[in-house]
């Protein structure tokens, strides 16, 4: 008999398991994975909450959540991995983002190591992300669960805001550097029935001007880097409706929602509701 593992599936029936990274790429998994590296703090958190961090060996800089993930060894940053590192752990898989250089990629692929890219556009995708994750550690049921309840949370979160009146929102990632079309900040705004005015921009990541700002008039503006005191040094900027109404919201770095308002991991509900916070907050009073 196959020995089980957390979830109560048979540990090796499933493997070789070929699946598809969110660029595309299949990836055939040989059998069940025992050292991970996660390059990107999304992934390092949905390893974490299917209950297989044991495995992970290494992380990148960023991931600080949860606590117990501050203890493994750094491999570099997700747009910036160190590859020397990272080969000298010897891991079976890297979960990387959609940042990840295409060097490192073919230099850790070349030493036999399987890269999965994650890159998700909206919330279906970090869900799907977490069912595939699953599927190549062998948790299947755990991340089945997991996504069920936070299908349940978010659905509970939508229907609160649905009829609301539809709200401009800019989303100031620091320096007018936003969340364009294709992004997930972007899907999730549209969930909530909100006009995202950086949809127009160039990329999922779009700079958007002064003028633009000013012109799309915002009536909520939430900035996660630039303080109040210094987005209202900026000339014009206070002249927008979401000044003058008092919901001009700064979540500062370093506290808890600044991170889940910005990573497609298993918290992204959690940012969600942040948001729905944030746009509608007479809703949730």
């Amino acid at each position: 008999m196959a020995d089980e593992n957390k979830s109560g599936e048979a540990s090796a029936s499933k493997y070789p398991l070929t699946i598809k990274d969110d660029l595309g790429n299949e990836v055939i998994i040989e059998s069940e994975p025992e050292k991970i590296v996660s390059v990107a703090p999304s992934n390092t958190e949905i390893i974490f909450a299917l209950e297989q961090g044991e495995k992970l060996v290494g992380r990148s800089e960023y991931c600080n959540y949860p606590e117990k993930a501050m203890d493994i060894e750094i491999v570099g940053g997700f747009s910036g991995p160190n590859t020397e590192l990272i080969l000298e752990l010897e891991p079976d898989v890297v979960f990387a983002a959609g940042s990840v250089p295409e060097e490192a990629k073919t230099l850790l692929e070349g030493s036999g190591i399987k890269v999965i890219v994650f890159n998700p556009e909206n919330i279906d995708g970090v869900l799907d992300n977490i069912i595939l994750t699953g599927e190549i550690l062998n948790v299947s049921d755990l991340a089945t669960d997991l996504v069920e309840g936070l299908k349940e949370k978010r659905q509970e979160i939508v229907e609160k805001v649905a009829g609301e009146e539809s709200k401009r929102v800019f989303i100031d990632l620091g320096g007018f550097v936003s969340a364009g079309s294709g992004s997930f900040i972007d899907s999730i705004l549209l969930e909530l029935g909100a006009e995202n005015v950086a949809s127009a921009g160039d990329g999922q990541w779009p700079t958007l001007t002064l003028e633009q700002v000013v012109d799309a008039d915002p009536e909520v503006y939430i900035s996660l880097y630039p303080s109040l005191e210094e987005l209202n040094e900026i000339a014009g900027l206070n002249e927008i409706s979401a000044f003058k109404n008092e919901q001009a919201v700064v979540i500062p770095w370093g506290i808890e929602e600044n991170d889940v308002v910005q990573r497609p991991g298993p918290r992204i509900i959690d940012g969600l509701e942040v948001y729905a916070k944030t746009i509608y907050p007479l809703v949730f009073k």
